[in-house]
C-alpha cells in the first residue's frame, strides 16, 4: 500500500511540476516504473496498415497505450538517417548521419558511398578520428549511467551497426546477422561466440532470400538469449521486414501483408516471453518504424540532367557529386561555390520534374525559413546541415496522393539511373516529402504510459530516444534534439491541451508545411503548387 501510494504521489506531483511548466524543461526527472524498456524498430510498417486483421499484437498494444497520431520519421525519410536519430536522439544536424548514401571525400572524392554497409561506416570513422557519429549515443549515455544497453539487428549490417557503434569497443551488446556472416555475428566477443553456439549463422541471403527468416532468427536471439542471459536495462530490436519486401511487391500487396503478419508474430512471440519471464506488467514497450512508403510511378536522372545542362561534367566528376536517398537528392558542389549552387537550383525549378528545393538558411529556423537561394527553403528548418557533410542542395520530387493496386495512397517520382520517365509496376520506396512517407508508426506501452491514448501532438522517432533516457534519469544536453513525451506518460499533462501549431511557409509556387509545440518543430510535408 505504501509503494502504491508513493507511486501516485510521484505521479501527482509529475503532473502539477509539467502544467505549471508547459512546455516541459528538458531534463525534467521522472521516477520509472519499468524494469526493462525496449525499442522495436519495425522497418518500412506504415501506421495505415496497423490493424487488427494485418497486426493483432501490434494494434493491440496501440489500443492499450498510446498511439501517435501526428508521428514523423526523419527528412530524408530513409533507414540509416533514422538509425542514426534512434541512436543518438538528435537529427542529422547533429549526428551527422545525412542519407542512405552519402558524400564524404574522406571516404571518396568523387562520389557517395552507401551508409548501408557497415564496413563504410568503420573506414568514415577511422579517417575522421572517431567522428562516424557527432554525439554519443543513447548506448554510451546508459553505460556511463551504470545501465547495460544491448542493441539487435535484422537489416543491413550498416543499420545495426548506426544502432550501437562501439559495441566494438565496449560498450554494451550489439547483435546483428552479417557483419561477417558465420564468423562475427555480435560484439563483444563472448557474446559472439555465445550466439553462434546456440543459435548458428544466420539465415543465408544468397539466392531468393526469405527476409521473414531473418525476423525469426532475430526474435530468437532476442528471447532466448539476451533477455534470459544479458539481461539488459534497454534494448532496441530491428526487424527489417516489411522494407525489404515492400520495395518489390509494393505496399499493401499480398507478399507484404504476409512478412508484416510475421513480424508482428515475432512481437507476439516477445510479448509471451515477457509473460514467462514475469517483465510483462514492468516494461515498456516502443513500436516505431523509420519511414513510411509510397509507390514509385516516375524516373528521373539527375545526374544526367546536369550532364545534359553543362552543370556536371562527367558522371564521375568531382564538381557536383550526388548522393541519393531515393526519392530525394543531396547534391555536393564543389567548393560550396553560391554561384553554381544558384546556378543548379535555377535550373532544377525549371524541371517538371523537380519538387521543393533547400538550400543553406538564412537565419534561425522556423522562424526564418529561407534558403539564401531565390525560391528554396533553409536545410536547417528540415534538421539537416549546410556545413560539414551537409548537401549544398536538397531535392525532392513531386508526389500525390493516388492510390496504388492494392489501395494504398502515396506516389513519389525517384532519382534513378534509367531514362527520366514514368515507371510502371508495384516497386515502392522511401525518401521523400511526403506525408505518406514521413508519417511513421509510433506507439508506446507499458507500466510508465496512459492507456487508450490517441495523441495528436506532433512527435518524431528522435522523441522515443529522449523519453527513454527521460525515464532512465539520464540527464539530457543539447546534443538531445528530441523532446521528452511527458503528455504520454502517467501523470502527464492532458495531451488535448498542449498546444500545437500547423504552419505553412511558401517561397514561389514551393510550400512547406510544419507542426510545432513549444521550442520543437516537425516538418509535415512540402510541394509546389500546380500552375493553371
Amino acid at each position: 500500500m505504501i509503494k502504491l501510494i508513493n507511486k501516485r504521489i510521484s505521479r501527482l506531483c509529475l503532473a502539477v511540476a509539467l502544467i505549471l511548466c508547459l512546455p516541459p524543461l528538458v531534463g525534467a526527472a521522472i521516477k520509472s516504473e519499468a524494469k526493462l524498456t525496449i525499442m522495436l524498430i519495425v522497418d518500412g510498417l506504415r501506421p495505415d496498415v496497423v490493424s487488427h486483421e494485418n497486426t493483432p499484437n501490434i494494434y493491440k498494444l496501440a489500443e492499450e497505450g498510446v498511439r501517435f497520431e501526428n508521428s514523423h520519421a526523419v527528412f530524408p525519410t530513409v533507414t540509416r538517417v533514422n538509425a542514426a536519430a534512434l541512436a543518438t536522439g538528435a537529427y542529422p544536424i547533429v549526428n551527422g548521419i545525412v542519407g542512405n548514401s552519402m558524400y564524404a571525400p574522406e571516404v571518396d572524392a568523387n562520389r557517395a558511398f552507401s551508409t548501408g554497409d557497415y564496413k563504410n561506416l568503420l573506414m568514415l570513422d577511422e579517417r575522421t578520428g572517431g567522428r562516424l557519429l557527432f554525439c554519443k549515443s543513447w548506448a554510451q549515455r546508459l553505460l556511463e549511467n551504470g545501465l547495460t544497453p544491448a542493441a539487435l539487428g535484422s537489416g543491413s549490417t550498416g543499420s545495426a551497426f548506426l544502432l550501437n557503434h562501439r559495441a566494438r569497443e565496449g560498450v554494451g551488446v550489439l547483435i546483428g546477422g552479417y557483419f561477417e556472416p558465420g564468423e562475427i555475428l555480435a560484439w563483444p566477443e563472448a557474446v559472439n561466440q555465445a550466439v553462434l553456439q546456440q543459435f548458428g549463422a544466420a539465415p543465408s541471403l544468397k539466392g531468393e532470400p526469405n527476409y521473414n527468416v531473418k525476423v525469426d532468427w532475430i526474435t530468437r536471439v532476442l528471447n532466448d538469449y539476451v533477455l534470459t542471459e544479458i539481461k539488459p536495462d534497454v534494448i532496441y530490436c530491428w526487424l527489417t521486414e516489411p522494407d525489404h519486401t515492400q520495395h518489390g511487391a509494393g505496399i499493401g500487396a499480398p507478399k507484404t501483408l504476409e512478412t508484416i503478419r510475421n513480424s508482428d508474430r515475432n512481437i507476439g512471440l516477445f510479448l509471451q516471453k515477457l509473460k514467462a519471464l514475469g517483465l510483462y506488467d514492468a516494461t515498456d514497450v516502443f513500436i516505431v518504424s523509420d519511414h513510411g512508403f509510397g509507390t514509385y510511378n516516375y524516373n528521373v536522372n539527375v545526374a544526367q540532367a546536369l550532364i545534359d545542362a553543362g552543370l556536371k561534367k562527367s558522371a564521375s566528376s568531382d564538381d557536383v557529386v550526388l548522393a541519393s536517398s531515393g526519392q530525394s537528392v543531396l547534391i555536393h558542389v564543389k567548393d560550396r561555390d553560391k554561384a553554381r549552387i544558384a546556378e543548379i537550383t535555377d535550373f532544377l525549378k525549371t524541371q517538371a520534374w523537380c519538387g521543393v528545393l533547400f538550400t543553406a538558411g538564412t537565419g534561425t529556423p522556423p522562424e526564418r525559413y529561407e534558403g539564401f537561394v531565390d525560391g528554396t527553403f533553409s536545410l536547417e528548418l528540415l534538421h539537416q546541415p549546410s556545413r560539414g557533410r551537409g548537401a549544398d542542395i536538397i531535392l525532392t520530387f513531386p508526389w500525390s496522393s493516388q492510390k496504388n493496386k492494392y489501395g494504398y495512397p502515396g506516389m513519389d517520382y525517384s532519382n534513378s539511373s534509367r531514362a527520366t520517365g514514368p515507371r510502371s509496376g508495384v516497386g515502392a520506396g522511401h525518401g521523400s516529402m511526403s506525408p505518406w512517407t514521413i508519417r511513421n508508426t509510433m506507439i508506446a506501452w507499458g507500466v510508465d504510459f496512459k492507456s487508450g491514448i490517441r495523441n495528436r501532438v506532433p512527435a518524431c522517432s528522435v522523441d522515443f530516444t529522449a523519453t527513454i533516457l527521460a525515464l532512465k534519469n539520464i540527464p539530457l544536453d543539447d546534443n538531445i534534439r528530441g523532446r521528452v513525451l511527458y503528455e504520454a506518460l502517467e501523470g502527464g499533462p492532458d495531451h488535448e491541451q498542449i498546444v500545437v501549431e500547423t504552419l505553412a511557409y511558401e517561397r514561389d509556387d514551393a510550400v512547406i508545411q510544419i507542426s510545432k509545440t513549444g521550442k520543437y518543430w516537425y516538418v509535415d510535408k512540402s510541394w509546389r503548387v500546380q500552375q493553371e
